[in-house]
């Protein structure tokens, strides 16, 4: 099957980054499926071959939308991805499209194509990997260029909720924002596209993920009080419903930028609220 490392972020401008998380490529190194986690974030991805001679062919162009479930696609050996990782809570906004709507969804093809407008066509006159690179970073910027501003106070819920590896609490988020509990729900609903439950499930699950995979390796027990759950049978239900597999069970998939330390430690003797 395909395995993690087939999967690279790239450089990009630093510029372009403050709506803009990441680029990435993934590389089939065999036939089978691969594993997507949920994170909460949206990608804008095109999937395409290249040849001998470096030409690409068959692009097509992807919009994935904020998931809480894990995805398995069928990949060919040696097929291509390009993709750019949109930072959370701004997918949405750089893509002119509600993000719930496209919760748990993946768009391909003609539908991905009338999202994104006219940037569609370069991506699909693209004929070598740099030409698409090119053309992939420029629609997305085009697009952050042309987002709908999201307000500081939600950004800021939204960070510190991110790096907390969800379990920064309500309460917490509301002091360090400035926005009411009701309010703070409501906002990183509309603007991430998961409820304020959901989106701090998945970060935990995402953080707890990576806790295990360090070395020397934590226990189950040790992860499941550092990640935030309220004992070991909790942790297991989480990673069934957002994984589809337990704890103990992990098969290779790419674990994406969840940091472990900075304000991700700041909350570990806390916990969340489950609001």
């Amino acid at each position: 099957m395909p395995q993690a490392t087939d999967y690279h972020e790239l450089p990009a401008p630093a510029s372009d980054m403050a709506r803009i998380e990441a680029l990435w490529s993934f590389e089939a190194s065999s036939a089978g499926e691969h594993l997507v986690l949920p994170d909460g974030r949206m990608d804008l991805i095109v999937r395409f071959a290249v040849d001998a001679d470096g030409q690409v062919s068959g692009t097509t162009v992807i919009v994935a939308g904020p998931a809480q479930t894990t995805a398995r696609v069928d990949v060919r050996a040696q097929e291509c991805f390009l993709g750019i990782r949109f930072r959370i809570g701004w997918g949405g906004a750089c893509l002119g499209v509600d993000p719930a709507s496209l919760r748990d969804t993946t768009l391909s093809g003609a539908d991905a194509e009338r999202l994104i407008g006219d940037g569609a066509r370069h991506l699909r006159a693209a004929t070598t990997v740099t030409a698409l690179y090119e053309a992939l970073l420029d629609c997305a910027r085009r697009r952050s260029q042309q987002a709908a501003d999201v307000s500081a106070e939600t950004t800021l819920a939204i960070d510190l909720l991110h790096r907390s590896g969800g379990r920064a609490s309500q309460t917490e988020l509301a002091a360090a924002s400035g926005l009411a509990p009701r309010s703070l729900r409501r906002r990183i609903a509309a603007t991430v596209g998961l409820s304020y439950k959901a989106f701090a499930s998945v970060l935990r699950f995402q953080r707890t993920l990576r806790l295990l995979a360090q070395q020397p390796a934590t226990s189950l027990g040790q992860a499941a009080l550092e990640g935030g759950y309220s004992d070991q049978a909790h942790m297991t239900r989480e990673f069934r419903r957002h994984g589809g597999f337990t704890p103990g069970t992990r098969p290779p998939a790419v674990l994406i930028g969840m940091p472990l330390g900075g304000l991700a430690e700041t909350f570990k003797q806390g916990g969340g609220e489950a609001g």
